[in-house]
């Protein structure tokens, strides 16, 4: 799959292509679907494939203060786009300017005269332009006369749920890791950098690495979870706390990973990625350190009992 970034966009010659576009925040079954689609009619008519997306989410220009939380970063949906056997990764820098074109002049303009695409593919609710004016019915209208196929393909529903960006954040946001799987595919993900901490972990006998996250991402309710750790190509199981850590005052939110059967050493600005698999329990204030580590230990187990016979 090559990555080509907007900038590069006006030297491009590798249509006619098969293009799915959309912002593919989680990139959940939804997406999936969408991708699929694209795949197969690309595959039935001998033509290359593309994913066309955005960055930052639409929102955080038009309205940065509704704008959600990230499921997903930009690294994260490049790596997983390259196990999707696709030709193109397009990717369109969103700015106030680039969202005022009219979606008649980006459609002729972009995807046809620039990138030559012969078929594109979008979700049933897509919009595209100024003012979300392309709706899949005026992109089919469009279309047809510029020779341009447009294919609106059907949400994806679970249980009578409709799939979506917006159903994952809330579950994420109620502390309900354990159901992101069912409407992903795949367990929640973060990936972050280590950071210095206070050492505190070290002194009790449980260290963990402190976390800086790549991405402004979606987060649980302050506590205590099961997660699996992925270091240098490795899986590990862990626990992870999102908080303030409130037996110790004065401290502000952190993200701490204890990594179990792990050799910790100088992992300072070293990247690693967490799955967040069930909530344990959340913050609780304890009367000393001793009290702390007793109720550490029985998370150990509990991580141990769901993670490693799972």
């Amino acid at each position: 799959m090559e990555v080509i970034k907007s900038s590069n966009f006006s030297d491009l010659n590798i249509g006619p292509l098969v293009l799915a576009i959309g912002v593919f925040d989680g990139l959940h079954f939804g997406h999936q679907r969408i991708i699929k689609n694209a795949k197969k009619i690309a595959a039935d008519n001998k033509l290359p494939v593309g994913i066309y997306t955005f960055t930052p989410n639409p929102l955080k220009v038009l309205k940065p203060a509704l704008a959600p939380r990230s499921l997903i970063s930009n690294r994260q949906k490049i790596e997983l786009l390259f196990n999707y056997d696709l030709d193109y990764y397009l990717e369109q820098k969103f700015t106030l300017k680039f969202a005022a074109l009219d979606y008649h002049d980006f459609v002729k303009n972009t995807l046809i005269n620039n990138l030559k695409v012969s078929c594109l593919v979008v979700g049933e609710d897509f919009q595209l332009g100024n003012k979300g004016e392309g709706s899949l019915d005026k992109l089919i209208e469009i279309g047809e006369s510029l020779n341009l196929k447009v294919i609106g393909i059907k949400n994806k529903k679970i249980e009578n749920k409709r799939v979506s960006s917006t159903l994952i954040r809330e579950l994420i946001e109620k502390g309900t890791v354990n159901k992101v799987k069912k409407y992903m595919g795949r367990n929640y993900c973060l990936n972050a950098k280590i950071v210095k901490g206070f050492g505190r972990g070290n002194r009790m006998g449980i260290p963990t690495a402190n976390l800086k996250l790549e991405d402004d991402y979606t987060l649980p309710p302050d506590g205590v979870y099961s997660c699996y750790v992925y270091y240098n190509n490795e899986k590990y199981i862990g626990l992870v706390n999102f908080g303030n850590n409130p037996t110790f005052p004065g401290v502000n939110y952190s993200i701490e990973v204890h990594i179990l059967d792990f050799t910790y050493k100088d992992l300072y600005c070293e990247r690693l990625s967490i799955e967040v698999v069930e909530h344990i329990r959340g913050e609780v204030i304890f009367n000393n350190t001793e009290e702390l580590v007793e109720q550490i230990k029985k998370d150990i187990l509990y991580t141990q009992n769901l993670l490693c016979y799972n």
